[in-house]
């Protein structure tokens, strides 16, 4: 069995995670499209030294900023190391808030290569992100629902798969489960994960995250996946000009709760069984103490 610890950003995932693993005796693995990223650490609320000495963690800083990445490779991935876990008698716990990576490891999601062609941008390069978003919608829903509009990459290929008579909406049977899993998504009141995630954006800028995305910014290498992380985006703006570091920082904090409604929502409605659990008025035992409890039913069901 696999357990899925997620959530909105800011809602608390990884300390609890870290106390949930430890009574598991088991190690985690990211489930964060940008935390596979080195150097990119402030940015994307990366675990501290001292919590990555508490409990093993997978998926996290394998890539240079440069590498382009793909939820084909971290399906692959992560599969690979829940083998591993397997024959180690280890409980594979995923914990992060990227519900598509994480979907297509446990779902059947077939990433078929056959009917991708870089070429193709050439005849889409006249149309924006929107009208482009616009067109997979009508053409193909069931992708578009589970594309970012602004990844114009993916959004292209899936234009493209349906040029070819071969929708990615049909190419993977999203509802079979591939590992038998028990899945725990963390909400909270609205109002206080905002400020949560306002709060944690200005402690990011505290903690040094301007500087950080300098230095990515310097290199001139950074690959559109790493580029488009939310925190990074926008300084780049900023150091182009294009932003006043006050905007810069206003449209962060903007863009992070839009994602954490995203997020909620794609959990909610992507996975078909789910214990949503509200930790807004809970203790850190006792939400540690819920989860675990929720985690060993399912186990006693799946044994």
């Amino acid at each position: 069995m696999i357990v899925i610890i997620t959530g909105p950003t800011g809602v608390g995932k990884t300390a609890l995670s870290i106390d949930v693993a430890q009574y598991f005796n088991t190690e985690i693995i990211s489930g964060d499209a940008m935390q596979i990223y080195q150097t990119m650490d402030i940015g994307t609320a990366k675990i501290t030294e001292e919590e990555a000495k508490q409990v093993p963690h997978h998926m996290i800083d394998i890539l240079d900023p440069s590498e382009a990445y793909s939820v084909a490779r971290y399906q692959a991935d992560v599969r690979s190391l829940i083998e591993t876990f397997k024959s180690r008698d280890k409980l594979p716990l995923i914990v992060g808030g990227t519900g598509f990576y994480i979907k297509s490891v446990v779902h059947d999601f077939n990433f078929d290569q056959a009917y991708r062609d870089d070429t193709v941008e050439k005849a889409y390069e006249h149309l924006s992100n929107d009208t482009l978003y616009q067109t997979l919608q009508a053409v193909d829903q069931a992708t578009a629902n589970n594309v970012h509009p602004n990844n114009r990459k993916r959004v292209i290929q899936a234009l493209n798969r349906v040029d070819q008579g071969a929708p990615r909406s049909q190419q993977i049977n999203q509802e079979k489960v591939v590992y038998p899993y028990v899945l725990i998504v963390l909400t909270m009141d609205r109002q206080t994960l905002y400020d949560r995630i306002n709060a944690r954006v200005s402690q990011m800028f505290d903690n040094g995250l301007l500087e950080e995305a300098k230095q990515l910014y310097d290199r001139g290498d950074v690959s559109k996946t790493a580029s488009q992380a939310i925190g990074y985006k926008e300084c780049f703006a900023y150091f182009d000009g294009v932003l006043s570091l006050d905007d810069a920082k206003s449209l962060i904090k903007q863009r992070s709760r839009q994602y954490a409604k995203r997020q909620l929502t794609y959990f909610k409605h992507q996975f078909k069984k789910s214990h949503v659990l509200d930790v807004t008025d809970m203790s850190a035992q006792d939400k540690v103490t819920t989860v675990i409890d929720i985690i060993k039913k399912a186990q006693n069901k799946t044994s």
